[in-house]
C-alpha cells in the first residue's frame, strides 16, 4: 500500500478533480492510501468523504487562489499580497505534509505543481505531477526538469506541449484519462426537461476559454434550421481566479444581446453529470484553446451520446471523426454549427455514433487499467526506482 499525499489546487470538482476522483475510486484502499489537501472548503471535500477518502484543508492565501495564467496584466497590489502571504502558506503546508509522512507527493493542477516543486528541497519526498493542462515555455520546462521526479500527462498532446521545452523529456509518461463507465452509461436517471426540440449541451465551468461565446455564435445558425433547439450551458463558476470574475454576468449579457434568453439555459453547477448527458441530443466542446484532453466529451460518449469537439489538443486522441464523434476547426463557429446540424438532421447516424462512442469508452478508458498505471508510477516514485536516470 502506497501512502500518497495529494495536493489539489481546487475545492470544487472541475475536469481535473473529476479525473482525480475516478482514479481514487478505483485505487483507494487497494493500491494506495490517500489523503487529499484542499485549498479551502468546498464540495470536493464532500465527494471525497462519500468515497471514504481522507482530506483536510490547508487554507491557500486569497492572493494565490486568485492567480491564473489568464489574469490580465500583472497587478501590483495582488502581486505584493502574494509575495507577503506565500511564504507562511508554504511553511504550514510543508509542516502538514511532513506530519502525514507520505511515500510520495502527488500534485493535481498547475498551482500544486509549482508548489510541489518549491517544496521539494524541504520535504525530500518524491514528487509526481499529474499534468492535465497544456503548459509550456522555457521557465516551465526548467521547472519540470528540476521539480518533479516524474510527470504523468493525460494525453500525447499535453506531453508534447511540455516536452519541447524540457532537457529531460523522458520524465513524462502518458496515461489517458479514464471514465467510470458504470456511472456514465446510457442507462440511468435523466434530468426531466420540458423543451421538446433538440437539446445541445456544453458541459464546462464558466470560464472564457471554454467557448460559450463561440457556441452562441453557432446557435444562431443552428436555430435558423431547428428553431425549437435549446442550448444548455451546464456548469458553474468554480474558479477563484481574477480572470473569471464577472464572466457569468458577461455571458448573460451576450445571451440577451443576441435575443437568445428563451433558447439558452444556464444550469449552474451540477454535482451529478450523467443525468444531464443522458438528457442531451448532442454534447459539444467549444473551447477556444486546445484542451489537454477534453474529459466531458469522453463522459458523454460513455453515456452513448454523439459528441462534437475541436480538432486540437487531446480530443482527437479519443474522438474518431465519423466513427465516435465529429471534429471541427477550433474557433470556427460556422464549422461547429455545421457539425451539430449534420447530427440533428440524421438521428439514426447520431445514435450510431453514440453507440460507437460508448463502446470505445468501455474498451479503452475504463478506470481499472488507468488506476493501475498511475499506481505503478506512484510506486516507482515511492521506491526511488531509477528509470532512465530520472531519480
Amino acid at each position: 500500500m502506497i501512502r500518497v499525499a495529494i495536493l489539489s489546487g481546487a475545492a470544487e470538482p472541475g475536469g481535473a478533480e473529476r479525473s482525480l476522483l475516478t482514479f481514487l475510486k478505483a485505487s483507494q484502499g487497494h493500491t494506495i492510501e490517500a489523503l487529499v489537501l484542499l485549498p479551502r472548503l468546498g464540495s470536493l471535500g464532500t465527494l471525497l468523504t462519500a468515497m471514504n477518502v481522507s482530506w483536510q484543508v490547508i487554507p491557500m492565501p486569497a492572493a494565490l487562489l486568485r492567480q491564473s495564467r489568464q489574469n490580465r496584466g500583472a497587478l501590483l497590489w495582488p502581486t505584493i499580497q502574494l509575495i507577503v502571504q506565500a511564504p507562511a502558506y508554504l511553511y504550514h503546508l510543508a509542516l502538514a505534509i511532513r506530519k502525514l509522512n507520505p511515500d510520495v507527493l502527488y500534485t493535481n493542477g498547475i498551482k500544486p505543481h509549482i508548489i510541489g516543486a518549491l517544496l521539494r528541497p524541504l520535504l525530500r519526498v518524491p514528487t509526481i505531477w499529474h499534468l492535465r493542462d497544456n503548459w509550456g515555455g522555457a521557465l516551465v520546462g526548467r521547472l519540470a526538469d528540476l521539480g518533479p521526479h516524474r510527470i504523468i500527462a493525460n494525453s500525447r498532446a499535453t506531453a508534447a506541449f511540455l516536452q519541447k521545452d524540457m532537457k529531460h523529456p523522458h520524465k513524462v509518461v502518458v496515461v489517458h484519462n479514464a471514465v467510470d463507465v458504470a456511472e456514465f452509461s446510457p442507462e440511468g436517471d435523466t434530468v426531466p426537461l420540458e423543451t421538446a426540440g433538440p437539446k445541445i449541451g456544453l458541459v464546462a465551468a464558466l470560464a472564457r476559454l471554454k467557448g460559450h461565446a463561440l457556441l452562441l455564435q453557432a446557435a444562431e445558425r443552428i436555430l435558423s434550421e431547428f428553431p425549437s433547439a435549446t442550448f444548455y450551458f451546464i456548469g458553474g463558476s468554480i474558479y477563484d481566479t481574477m480572470a473569471e470574475v464577472g464572466y457569468e454576468d458577461e455571458l448573460r449579457q451576450m445571451i440577451a444581446a443576441k435575443s437568445l434568453a428563451e433558447q439558452v439555459v444556464l444550469t449552474g453547477f451540477q454535482p451529478q453529470m450523467a443525468p444531464w448527458y443522458r438528457a442531451m441530443d448532442v454534447v459539444v466542446n467549444a473551447s477556444i484553446r486546445p484542451e489537454s484532453f477534453g474529459r466531458t466529451l469522453l463522459e458523454a460518449m460513455a453515456c452513448g451520446k454523439a459528441v462534437v469537439g475541436p480538432k486540437a489538443g487531446g480530443i482527437p486522441e479519443f474522438v474518431q471523426p465519423g466513427k465516435t464523434g465529429l471534429l471541427y476547426e477550433m474557433g470556427n463557429a460556422g464549422a461547429l454549427a455545421e457539425a451539430v446540424l449534420s447530427l440533428l438532421r440524421e438521428p439514426g447516424w447520431r445514435q450510431n455514433l453514440g453507440a460507437a462512442g460508448r463502446e470505445a469508452a468501455v474498451r479503452r478508458f475504463a478506470p481499472e487499467p488507468h488506476a493501475q498505471a498511475i499506481s505503478h508510477i506512484l510506486l516507482e516514485g515511492s521506491l526511488g526506482v531509477l528509470t532512465r536516470g530520472i531519480f
